[in-house]
Protein backbone atom coordinates (compact mmCIF):
# COMPACT_ATOMS: atom_id res chain seq x y z
CA UNK A 1 0.00 0.00 0.00
CA UNK A 2 1.51 3.31 -1.03
CA UNK A 3 1.80 6.08 1.54
CA UNK A 4 0.93 9.63 0.56
CA UNK A 5 1.79 12.87 2.31
CA UNK A 6 -1.24 15.04 1.68
CA UNK A 7 -1.59 18.77 2.21
CA UNK A 8 -5.12 20.18 2.36
CA UNK A 9 -5.22 23.98 2.24
CA UNK A 10 -8.16 26.27 2.74
CA UNK A 11 -9.42 29.53 4.18
CA UNK A 12 -11.44 30.26 7.26
CA UNK A 13 -14.87 31.54 6.22
CA UNK A 14 -15.80 34.51 8.44
CA UNK A 15 -15.52 32.88 11.87
CA UNK A 16 -17.73 34.31 14.61
CA UNK A 17 -16.06 36.29 17.41
CA UNK A 18 -16.25 33.24 19.72
CA UNK A 19 -14.71 31.01 17.06
CA UNK A 20 -11.98 33.58 16.36
CA UNK A 21 -11.16 33.62 20.06
CA UNK A 22 -10.97 29.81 20.10
CA UNK A 23 -8.75 29.79 17.00
CA UNK A 24 -6.44 32.49 18.36
CA UNK A 25 -5.99 30.55 21.59
CA UNK A 26 -4.43 27.71 19.61
CA UNK A 27 -2.67 29.72 16.89
CA UNK A 28 1.03 29.99 16.32
CA UNK A 29 2.30 27.29 18.62
CA UNK A 30 5.91 26.68 17.73
CA UNK A 31 5.57 22.92 18.15
CA UNK A 32 7.48 21.45 15.20
CA UNK A 33 5.75 18.08 15.60
CA UNK A 34 2.45 19.75 14.76
CA UNK A 35 3.78 20.66 11.33
CA UNK A 36 4.88 17.17 10.33
CA UNK A 37 2.82 14.67 8.38
CA UNK A 38 1.26 12.06 10.68
CA UNK A 39 -1.57 9.53 10.50
CA UNK A 40 -3.67 11.69 12.84
CA UNK A 41 -3.12 14.84 10.81
CA UNK A 42 -2.22 18.32 11.99
CA UNK A 43 -4.06 21.60 11.46
CA UNK A 44 -1.81 24.67 11.31
CA UNK A 45 -2.59 28.35 10.80
CA UNK A 46 -1.25 31.76 11.75
CA UNK A 47 -2.61 34.53 13.97
CA UNK A 48 -4.15 36.44 11.06
CA UNK A 49 -6.61 33.53 10.53
CA UNK A 50 -6.61 33.82 6.75
CA UNK A 51 -5.68 30.38 5.57
CA UNK A 52 -4.86 27.04 7.12
CA UNK A 53 -3.20 23.79 6.17
CA UNK A 54 -3.96 20.25 7.25
CA UNK A 55 -1.08 17.81 6.85
CA UNK A 56 -1.68 14.07 7.00
CA UNK A 57 -0.05 10.80 5.93
CA UNK A 58 -2.47 8.28 4.45
CA UNK A 59 -2.07 4.72 3.20
CA UNK A 60 -4.30 3.69 0.29
CA UNK A 61 -4.54 0.51 -1.82
CA UNK A 62 -2.34 0.53 -4.90
CA UNK A 63 -4.10 1.15 -8.18
CA UNK A 64 -4.89 3.67 -10.87
CA UNK A 65 -6.92 5.87 -8.56
CA UNK A 66 -4.61 5.72 -5.51
CA UNK A 67 -3.81 9.44 -5.68
CA UNK A 68 -7.49 10.37 -5.89
CA UNK A 69 -8.29 8.06 -2.97
CA UNK A 70 -5.54 9.68 -0.90
CA UNK A 71 -6.88 13.16 -1.75
CA UNK A 72 -10.46 12.18 -0.92
CA UNK A 73 -9.49 10.55 2.38
CA UNK A 74 -7.36 13.51 3.50
CA UNK A 75 -9.98 16.07 2.48
CA UNK A 76 -12.65 14.16 4.38
CA UNK A 77 -10.42 14.01 7.47
CA UNK A 78 -9.79 17.77 7.27
CA UNK A 79 -13.49 18.55 6.84
CA UNK A 80 -14.44 16.31 9.77
CA UNK A 81 -11.90 18.04 12.02
CA UNK A 82 -12.99 21.53 10.98
CA UNK A 83 -16.68 20.73 11.45
CA UNK A 84 -16.09 18.98 14.79
CA UNK A 85 -14.27 22.07 16.07
CA UNK A 86 -16.86 24.44 14.61
CA UNK A 87 -14.42 26.19 12.26
CA UNK A 88 -16.13 27.56 9.12
CA UNK A 89 -14.05 26.98 5.98
CA UNK A 90 -14.00 27.42 2.20
CA UNK A 91 -11.80 27.00 -0.87
CA UNK A 92 -10.20 23.64 -0.05
CA UNK A 93 -7.39 22.48 -2.32
CA UNK A 94 -5.47 19.22 -2.06
CA UNK A 95 -1.94 18.28 -3.08
CA UNK A 96 0.10 15.18 -2.35
CA UNK A 97 3.35 13.32 -2.75
CA UNK A 98 3.57 9.54 -2.96
CA UNK A 99 6.49 8.39 -0.81
CA UNK A 100 7.00 5.41 -3.11
CA UNK A 101 7.88 7.85 -5.92
CA UNK A 102 10.64 9.60 -3.98
CA UNK A 103 14.12 8.53 -4.95
CA UNK A 104 17.12 9.05 -2.71
CA UNK A 105 19.93 10.87 -4.46
CA UNK A 106 23.30 9.29 -3.84
CA UNK A 107 26.49 11.29 -3.88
Amino acid sequence: MPTYRVLVRGKFDRPSPATREKLLAGAGSDDLAGQLFSEEGALTYSHHLGGFSYRVAVDVPAGEDATQQAHDQAQLMAMELLEREGYPYRDLTVGSTCLDDIRARRR
